[in-house]
């Protein structure tokens, strides 16, 4: 995205760098992401969350990846009104509907051919990114973001409901609740993203501010992983200075 003269960005980018993915031109981008360095990269999830940004540092692929569980294509399907209901349940993520809806379907002996090999394919993939979401779901159970695996159980809780996925991240958020070091983490990661909205870390004045208010975080939740991530989200900071 970039508020740029079209041909400037194809020559530097499209041309320059052989850049493949979309750009999209946007008057007073830079201005409003408060952009100082180009090429900027900011990592937004699929619910539109700000996860990194420039004066921040990179996600790794491991995070990427993480964050992409989240996001389900609809598989490509013929321009056919029969494949309606799929392409609706599968955008919803209604995946325990949509497991019903093909089940009655494929049982039909008097299937069409094309529509038969089209649903037991879709079956099939679902039936892996469920097994993938139960495998997730053991991930994230041990942490060491307590407050970031919350967030992922509680959605696959929700929109794998009716899948055995569901059943093992319900299961997990239990024992994060009962489980008293889990729960000092938890306290600790929220009082952190608390922390880190108050301030507007592309303003000089705020960053500064917002430098000494992580030291003291550090010290004040000593020995957590959100004690962690603000010692090294302080120490970027300095770096810049």
């Amino acid at each position: 995205m970039s508020d740029e003269d079209e041909s400037l960005i194809e020559k530097t980018f499209v041309t320059g760098l052989g850049a493949k993915y979309p750009f999209v031109k946007a008057k007073g981008v830079n201005e409003l992401y408060g952009i100082k360095f180009f090429p900027s990269v900011f990592c937004i999830d699929a619910k539109g969350i700000v996860h990194s940004v420039p004066d921040d540092h990179m996600p790794t692929e491991s995070a990427i990846e993480e964050l992409l569980q989240d996001v389900s294509l609809v598989p490509s399907l013929a321009d056919d009104s029969r494949y309606g209901p799929v392409r609706s349940m599968w955008e919803k993520q209604d995946y325990s509907k949509l497991r019903d809806y093909l089940g009655k379907m494929l049982a039909q002996d008097n299937l069409d051919a094309s529509l038969r090999e089209t649903f037991t394919a879709l079956s099939t993939a679902m039936q892996k990114r469920a097994e993938l979401q139960q495998s997730r779901v053991e991930r994230l159970a041990k942490g060491p973001d307590y407050v970031v695996a919350t967030d992922r159980l509680e959605r696959i809780e929700k929109v794998w409901k009716g899948f055995p996925a569901a059943d093992a991240a319900k299961e997990q958020l239990a024992r994060f609740a009962a489980d008293a070091a889990i729960k000092k983490e938890l306290a600790a990661g929220k009082a952190l993203q608390k922390l880190l909205k108050g301030y507007d870390p592309s303003k000089a004045s705020q960053a500064k501010k917002l430098v000494a208010e992580l030291g003291k975080f550090t010290k004040k939740y000593e020995g957590t992983y959100a004690a962690k991530q603000a010692d090294e989200q302080r120490q970027r900071m300095t770096a810049k200075d």
